[in-house]
């Protein structure tokens, strides 16, 4: 009796299998350490940029094909498409990449060893000013959409919070009693507390009367009754800034506006950077030089020695030295 034997036809995968299995590699290991979720989608949105980029320009270019070189092109790229934010946040992206399918043998050599970081700007983005939050607070209107809108706007700019954070509150994290929450850091899951005032008080039990009873246990909704994502947060406040004559508000604008008006209130750095969960005092030192320049505008305005100006004035003339 003969048996049959099946012959096993071995292929070589095509570039675009081998990129898509290369993705699909570097976003199971983001799973299996339990980076969050906005992490995951900044990481996803970056790397379908390089490879839109990689078919348009390089087509049929496998993953152990990239080159630096390649590299430095898709970041100039970037950079005019977008900004030197962008091309700094595309090239740290496909550093993790890179670094990742190097450690798993999927390329021999890593393409970014040999590109340069990108100097990203250090500007602050501009806060927005009091007479600003007071008129977007006055079209906030009547109604659920109204109550929610204030209690975002008033949260932000009283606490500091990150888009993600303020989507990721649930109903327990809010303390309404002791005015604290609990925020989970959108950046590797840690936990501090947050105080807010009296006012932001206020406005989140107005908004909790008008949500209700529901199922879901986040804090914030949308008016179906799901829970409130980045993309809805940025798309409230950006309509909000239209409707109040704000333009370019977004949630981020927001944290800064709320880390400028707590130093000027007399907040100190070691608690703003508590508030702000940021592991180092770097960032708000940053802050701290937008309330320099405060400084002096105001001591403009309100020097002590110009009362004496007038004293000075009539010092004047001409005299010999003693």
């Amino acid at each position: 009796m003969t048996g049959r034997t099946s012959l096993r036809v071995l292929t070589t995968p095509t570039s675009q299998d081998a990129m898509a299995q290369a993705v699909e590699s570097f976003f199971a290991r983001c799973a299996g350490a339990g980076l969050a979720e906005g992490t995951v989608q900044f990481y996803r949105g970056r790397l379908d940029n390089f490879r839109r980029y990689l078919e348009q320009h390089a087509p049929g270019t496998r993953p152990a094909e990239v080159t630096s070189a390649l590299v430095r092109d898709f970041l100039g790229a970037e950079r005019e498409r977008t900004s030197t934010a962008g091309a700094h946040h595309a090239r740290a992206t496909l550093s993790v990449f890179f670094a990742h399918l190097e450690r798993e043998g999927m390329v021999s050599e890593n393409p970014m060893s040999k590109v340069e970081r990108v100097k990203a700007s250090q500007k602050l983005v501009h806060p927005v000013s009091e007479e600003e939050i007071e008129r977007l607070l006055s079209v906030c209107g009547r109604g659920f959409l109204g109550a929610r809108l204030r209690a975002l706007l008033l949260l932000m700019v009283d606490t500091g919070l990150r888009a993600s954070e303020v989507c990721g509150l649930d109903l327990t994290d809010v303390d309404l009693t002791a005015g604290l929450l609990r925020v989970r850091h959108a950046k590797g899951g840690k936990e501090r507390e947050v105080p807010f005032g009296q006012a932001t008080r206020a406005s989140l039990l107005r908004y909790l009367a008008r949500r209700g009873e529901l199922a879901e246990r986040a804090f914030f909704v949308t008016h179906f009754g799901d829970r409130l994502d980045r993309g809805d947060l940025f798309r409230i406040c950006q309509q909000a800034g239209e409707k109040a004559g704000v333009p370019g508000l977004h949630p981020h604008r927001l944290r800064h506006t709320a880390a400028t008006l707590f130093l000027r209130g007399g907040g100190n750095l070691f608690s703003l950077q508590r508030m702000l969960g940021h592991s180092s005092l770097t960032m708000v030192r940053r802050y701290a030089e937008v309330t320099q320049s405060d400084l002096v505008e105001q001591h403009r305005q309100a020097s002590p020695g110009d009362r004496f100006l007038s004293a000075v004035q009539k010092a004047g003339g001409r005299k010999r030295l003693r």
